[in-house]
């Protein structure tokens, strides 16, 4: 079975398979285990590499923002 990633940035799907999908589902469990996003990127060489960090503050805000208006915290 494989799984489709999205390349950070980019529009760029890739299908991993094997190996590959091993690796990057066990640094994605470290990553959200630490509060982290992990991000995959692409090399000019066309190399997939993996960073993780902080996730970004503007979608945070935004998710943050949906769900306090779907509460009601923004009534008029």
């Amino acid at each position: 079975m494989s799984r489709k990633i999205k390349i950070h940035n980019t529009d760029v799907e890739v299908e991993l398979t094997g190996t590959e999908k091993e690796f990057y589902e066990s640094a994605l469990k470290r990553a959200e285990e630490s509060g982290q996003v992990l991000r995959a990127k692409l090399t000019e060489q066309g190399t997939i590499y993996y960073t993780s960090g902080e996730p970004n503050l503007d979608i945070l805000a935004k998710f943050l923002y949906e769900e306090m208006k779907k509460r009601g915290y923004f009534k008029k």
